[in-house]
């Protein structure tokens, strides 16, 4: 609704200028924002300051919707006028960027020839990227030497029987795989390069392996470089890593923190490390450790602030900053020496998700960031100042757009953990008007809805709906309590508590109880399926890649270490573990379900085995609840490339805005 106050003297000029403006005014008022809009969306990562604090270096995505295809670009902002410009032409891969350590080289990863990740290096002062590694197998991770003279890197090394693989006899034993694999774990080391690629020596080996989540830091005598240890090469590393280093001279490896550290970084002077460690009370939580170099006197500094610290690095005065969720908002923390956490000033409005920080010499900071109305920008909090600048307004069009205004509502669970979840209101929302529902459940378990933008709730509120994503207990924004309380049921604690979220809003707005959805993907898809398998009042249902099977997880997934902390024991050695898999699996309930439910999921998903989409959606089929089943013919957890991205997207508003708009009953077989 367009509101417009026009005083002219005069009654027929009053009248003719009024309406005038008002046509005006409503044909420059941006539209509600739709999925057309969303296609010019500009993403940034990988945002690395320049020693000197001048220059930021980022990774710029757009998407091609012609090619279906991603396209990053290495681009390059002076601080100072914010001016930007690129510095890399049609390469289909670039990413991870790293200054060297006197700032005249910008290195960053892309293929080579034989379409393999490698490091190539950018002169600052002008001329082509040249290649720093020519790894077989190509490059995961690398990190500078602090003279600037030597790149570490790790790559996956060749299978013992690849002779054998290379004439078909490819049979392999499976450890830790998922049902996806196609070949046995293999293990990755790290490699050191000199001045050529044909220099490169091999510093580790042995059957376990850097773990594939880990990062390198050297110290700065550079005798040593940090990393995440884990037991072996495949992605289902929670609880199996330690926060390692390997000496640069003989290879020997040393252990900095017990079983469950990880990400270990040195400070400056090389007299101190910081690491990441599962919390005692919930291991699903991460607590930041400072040490001496040595890995002694080790100090949880996050005990008292109970939020989960991710991606530490130390500025240059000795202080560790880190990112944690802390209710519905990612906020920034410092540890200055011997100190205890404190928030940085970001700014309002801000939700630096998973933020990964880059700092400078002179101790500014650098990050991306989403705002309440912008998907992605690049900021820099300057030492001393109050608040964040942006360095770029790339999405400022889709910002301009209408937006649903939130709020945050708060409770106490049961027993007694903080609870609180975003309401999204719809445009041009009236208090005493009656609205349709929308529940959109997180995923992780351990993940949290936070204010940032986001694309779905977005549509949904220009769609005239209300919005609900409630922070239940499992959730890593609301404490290890929050956590523990919910291991060994965390599908039925969860279930609880979005229940009582939805009581609440009944109680705060007119909600349309003919006219509530559920949805979710990943672990919101698991709610999403716990929900309509233990209530019917839901109008429709919208679930993607959902853990219908705790069972499934635990035996086809890349994650079972985590399925089975989550769950509190290991299914297959625990027979109560089994049993607590079998009851908190929504395909346990199936033949329960009357809601029109959309399942979607892709056909090479990892994480969330696929078979289980097909074994839900048949119970449901033979309980007669109408229902669709969609498969993407895509690998991975959700799909990558941008026609498929959009298309989720429209199938999720479509799915509710049919349900919504027909009477009750009208769509057989579930639309």
């Amino acid at each position: 609704m367009v509101r417009a106050v026009v005083e002219v003297r005069g009654l027929y000029g009053s009248i003719a200028l009024a309406a005038a403006s008002l046509g005006i005014l409503a044909a420059s008022a941006p539209a509600p924002l739709t999925l057309a809009d969303l296609r010019a969306t500009v993403q940034y990562s990988d945002v690395q300051l320049s020693p000197d604090g001048r220059f930021v270096a980022a990774v710029e995505t757009r998407a091609d919707f012609e090619t279906n295809e991603l396209v990053p670009a290495l681009v390059l902002i002076d601080v100072a006028n914010r001016a930007k410009r690129t510095l890399t032409v049609d390469r289909a891969v670039v990413g991870s960027p790293q200054w060297s350590p006197s700032g005249d080289r910008l290195a960053f990863v892309s293929l080579d020839e034989k379409k393999k990740p490698q490091v190539f290096a950018l002169p600052m002062n002008g001329g082509e990227a040249q290649p720093l590694t020519a790894a077989p197998n190509g490059v995961r991770v690398y990190a500078w030497s602090p003279d600037g003279k030597r790149i570490a890197y790790v790559t996956t090394d060749d299978p013992p029987n690849k002779t054998a693989i290379e004439a078909h006899d490819d049979g392999f034993a499976i450890t830790q795989q998922p049902f996806t694999a196609h070949g046995a774990v293999l293990s990755a080391h790290i490699w050191i390069v000199g001045s050529t690629p044909a220099s490169a020596k091999r510093l580790t080996s042995g059957s376990w392996s850097v773990a594939p989540v880990s990062r390198l830091m050297w110290r700065p005598d550079g005798r040593a470089i940090a990393f995440t240890w884990n037991t072996d090469g495949s992605f289902n590393f929670r609880g199996r890593t330690r926060a390692a280093v390997a000496n640069t001279e003989t290879g020997a490896v040393a252990y900095f923190g017990p079983l469950g550290s990880r990400d270990p970084v040195y400070d400056a002077a090389g007299t101190h490390v910081a690491y990441l460690l599962g919390n005692a009370v919930a291991a699903l939580q991460s607590d930041l450790v400072i040490a001496d170099a040595d890995g002694t006197h080790a100090r949880n500094v996050t005990a008292r602030l109970d939020r989960s610290a991710a991606n530490p690095i130390f500025r240059a005065d000795g202080a560790v900053i880190f990112g944690a969720p802390d209710g519905t908002r990612w906020r920034g923390y410092r540890v200055p020496p011997g100190g205890s956490p404190a928030a940085l000033p970001l700014g309002s409005g801000l939700d630096p998700t998973a933020v990964s920080f880059s700092t400078a010499r002179d101790g500014s900071i650098a990050f991306s960031s989403a705002t309440v109305r912008d998907p992605s920008e690049v900021f820099v909090l300057k030492a001393g100042a109050r608040a964040a600048t942006a360095l770029t307004a790339a999405n400022a069009a889709i910002a301009a757009h209408p937006m649903g205004r939130q709020r945050t509502i708060a409770w106490t669970s049961p027993d007694g953990i903080p609870l609180d979840a975003i309401v999204t209101e719809p445009l041009g929302f009236q208090p005493g008007k009656t609205y349709p529902l929308v529940l959109y459940i997180h995923a992780g378990p351990t993940d949290a809805s936070t204010v940032g933008f986001d694309e779905i709730r977005e549509l949904m509120a220009a769609h005239g709906w209300l919005v609900l994503e409630p922070n239940y207990r499992g959730s890593n924004s609301l404490g290890a309590k929050g956590i523990a309380t919910s291991l060994g049921h965390p599908a039925s604690i969860a279930g609880r508590d979005i229940m009582d979220s939805l009581a609440i809003v009944e109680q705060q707005y007119h909600v349309d109880t003919k006219r509530i959805g559920v949805s979710g993907w990943s672990a919101g898809g698991w709610m999403t399926s716990w929900l309509i398998t233990h209530d019917t009042r839901w109008c429709a249902a919208f679930e993607g890649a959902a853990l219908d099977s705790v069972r499934n997880a635990a035996t086809l997934g890349d994650i079972d270490n985590y399925t089975n902390i989550f769950i509190g024991g290991d299914p297959w050695s625990d027979p109560a573990a089994m049993q607590r898999a079998i009851d908190e699996s929504p395909l346990t309930f199936a033949d329960r379900v009357k809601t029109p439910t959309l399942i979607l999921t892709d056909a090479g998903d990892q994480r969330v085995p696929t078979p289980t989409a097909y074994e839900f959606y048949h119970a449901l089929r033979a309980a007669g609840a109408p229902v669709q089943l969609l498969i993407y013919p895509v690998d991975g957890h959700f799909p990558a490339d941008p026609l498929h991205n959009e298309d989720v997207a429209r199938r999720w508003i479509d799915w509710f805005d049919a349900h919504f708009a027909a009477p009750i009953g009208a769509l057989p077989n579930g639309g």
